[in-house]
């Protein structure tokens, strides 16, 4: 099975495949919106090939919207059979990217979507602006796990970070609501942070994120009823969603993932002895956190929420 790991620094119309074997180029040069025709031809021209691929690397434009591109990876059974999505990295520069992320919508899409975040030049700008860069980012996304670097030599494996994997999705949740503090715990068991009630809002974006911790158990039904209908009304101002979720009459972790207006579910481990309960990270532009909470609450099971 291949790993796929998609890059958002810059456009790249060509894929380089090996320099004995010469360079497949995309007639239009464009993926970031869709994953076209032009491109499936060319994954199928890799998936013919009688050598064995390791990695495929997909850069885009730095005006695109990556969420196009990856959602067919993770929702489409017949590319899902040859690529896995691993991850994916943005490059952002230190000089310039609290000024582009105030300006750029794009930017703002890319931020909330990376997995992991590369702010390169990093020796360019002085300690005190570090810091605002890096508080800024983990704002906008608690999710990415991020670096700093001087002429891009970072330290990650950036082909092997797995970041669509239930355990590294898990992992990241639990470190997050690990590192919340000064919780309060509202009467169906969602706790949240004196912070998240302003939802994170800052003066370089309008990007917020949300996240919820629910003791009680989902309902099955309701909760997915209600994620697609979420999705359908507001896909456009909901940039991501992760959650571990803690469904009634399940003996395992769901792991929700949001891309666009998709959502997936796969099996995570099973519960065993950890405690269940359910943690989810919402990140949109200007997203509300009182409806989220509402809305939570009419998806539990109903026994545990009324009994």
């Amino acid at each position: 099975m291949l790993s796929l790991k998609m890059n958002l620094a810059k456009l790249v119309s060509t894929i380089v495949v090996g320099v004995e074997d010469g360079i497949f180029e995309m007639s239009n040069g464009c993926i970031c919106c869709e994953l076209n025709d032009d491109l499936i031809e060319l994954l199928i021209k890799i998936i013919n090939r009688k050598d064995e691929i390791d990695h495929l690397i997909i850069e885009t434009t730095g005006m695109a919207e990556p969420d196009g591109v990856a959602a067919a990876f993770i929702t489409d059974p017949e590319v899902q059979h040859y690529f896995r999505l691993d991850a994916t990295v943005c490059l952002a520069d230190a000089n310039f990217i609290l000024d582009i992320v105030s300006e750029r919508q794009e930017a703002k899409k890319q931020i909330t979507f990376a997995d992991h975040i590369i702010i390169n030049k990093i020796d360019d700008v002085d300690e005190l602006y570090q810091k605002e860069i890096i508080n800024e980012l983990k704002k906008m996304n608690p999710l990415a796990s991020l670096e700093t670097t001087n002429f891009s030599k970072v330290n990650a494996n950036v082909l092997e970070l797995s970041a669509y994997e239930s355990k590294t999705i898990s992992d990241r949740l639990i470190a997050l609501s690990d590192h919340q503090h000064k919780d309060h715990v509202c009467h169906s068991g969602c706790q949240h942070n004196d912070e998240e009630k302003e939802g994170h809002h800052h003066h370089h974006s309008d990007v917020v994120s949300h996240s919820f911790t629910i003791e009680a158990p989902f309902d099955l039904l309701k909760f997915r009823h209600w994620i697609n209908v979420l999705l359908m009304l507001q896909g456009e101002r909901i940039y991501r969603i992760k959650g571990i979720i803690y469904f009634m009459h399940k003996n395992e972790k769901m792991i929700l993932q949001s891309v666009k207006n998709m959502h997936t579910f796969q099996s995570g481990a099973a519960w065993g002895t950890e405690k269940k309960e359910s943690k989810i990270v919402f990140i949109g532009k200007d997203l509300k956190r009182e409806p989220i909470e509402k809305a939570i609450n009419s998806c539990l099971h109903s026994e545990s929420y009324f009994g």
